[in-house]
């Protein structure tokens, strides 16, 4: 039933956007595949070369950065009447996130989405975003990446050699681990935790007390089961999708940061395509976020309850001790507030 709501939610989408992205494009918008058509009376030949995007993500067939990405793929495919392509590489076949970005810049990797964890090493300004117990609730999330903060952001990306198209969803992380329930920082004192390669991120891992180790996600799994580290922060999609809960059995729902996906591309790639094409892209981009969230927030429900089936105790938000590690965080806010701290009281303060 999940995924008949999912599948519901891509249909009516596609259907939708294509018809808005569709609406005062030119030639290569046209529903027509006719070489020739008729215009004011006349014949007018149609012959844009098929351009392929080559495109690198970490997610595995089901999650919601594939099931997003593959919707909006087709929705662009279909706005440029075949003329735009993608070739999907997924599951981190082409490597880790900091690599697919690397790849981006060097014009070897067309596009990617990437935790905008990752993308802050490459535009610091993306930093602000990820401070632990930052956003109210999911409706302060989405007002502040699609609004002046986050469009502000996605703009510097272009400094770094990539086009940033909209930020996605990864999700509210929770702290999962294979020794023992975390309820207050106390219990993270000692343990060995992952975390993506984020400055700000090792800070609130160390504020915490915890040994953290930067490492990029294709090796989590097996550095859970060799015991290199005791568990990291996941989504429920990322948790489940990637059967990383194999290798924890643990899950506390601390909602220690909001992780959104930055939806990137190389800017030279897409300078040099039409401009209708290009606005395609872009137009499709941001509106394909909300449609990628909503598949976001419709698997959870369903990831959540198919980890307790599988062993995993999860202990609720009620249960973990919130006041505690806002408490315990505040001087990562401190140490960065020079920095970042025009961001933040701005964001903190949106309603």
């Amino acid at each position: 039933m999940q995924m008949n709501k999912v599948l519901t939610i891509l249909s009516i989408g596609i259907c939708l956007l294509w018809l808005t992205a569709c609406g005062g494009q030119e030639e290569v918008t046209t529903k027509s595949k006719a070489s020739d058509q008729e215009n004011n009376g006349t014949s007018t030949k149609v012959s844009e070369e098929v351009v392929t995007i080559k495109v690198g993500h970490i997610a595995p067939d089901g999650e919601a950065y594939a099931l997003g990405f593959e919707a909006y793929a087709d929705a662009v495919e279909e706005a440029t009447n075949g003329q735009v392509q993608f070739e999907i590489f997924g599951n981190g076949t082409l490597g880790g996130e900091r690599e697919l970005l690397e790849g981006i810049q060097l014009g070897t990797l067309d596009m990617s989405l990437v935790t905008t964890g990752v993308v802050s090493n490459f535009v610091p300004e993306v930093t602000a975003l990820e401070f632990p117990f930052l956003f109210r609730d999911l409706e302060h999330v989405y007002k502040t990446l699609d609004g002046e903060v986050g469009q502000e952001i996605l703009e510097k990306m272009s400094d770094a050699g990539f086009k940033g198209i909209a930020f996605w969803e990864n999700g509210q992380r929770h702290i999962a681990n294979s020794k023992h329930p975390i309820q207050s920082p106390n219990d993270l004192k000692g343990l060995k935790m992952r975390t993506i390669e984020s400055e700000i991120l090792l800070d609130t891992y160390s504020a915490l007390g915890t040994n953290a180790t930067p490492m990029a996600f294709p090796e989590v799994y097996g550095a859970l089961q060799q015991g290199v580290i005791d568990g990291s922060d996941f989504s429920y999609g990322v948790i489940w999708s990637t059967n990383v809960y194999e290798q924890t059995e643990y899950l506390s729902e601390t909602g220690l940061y909001y992780s959104s996906a930055t939806l990137v591309i190389n800017e030279d790639l897409l300078e040099s395509l039409p401009e209708n094409v290009q606005e395609v892209i872009v137009s499709l981009g941001k509106e394909y976020a909300q449609i990628q969230r909503d598949i976001s927030q419709e698997l959870e429900a369903e990831q959540k309850q198919n980890l307790l089936d599988n062993g995993v105790q999860i202990i609720t938000m009620d249960e973990v001790d919130i006041e505690a590690f806002r408490a315990k965080v505040q001087p990562v806010y401190e140490k960065h507030e020079e920095r970042f701290g025009d961001y933040i009281e701005r964001i903190q303060n949106s309603n």
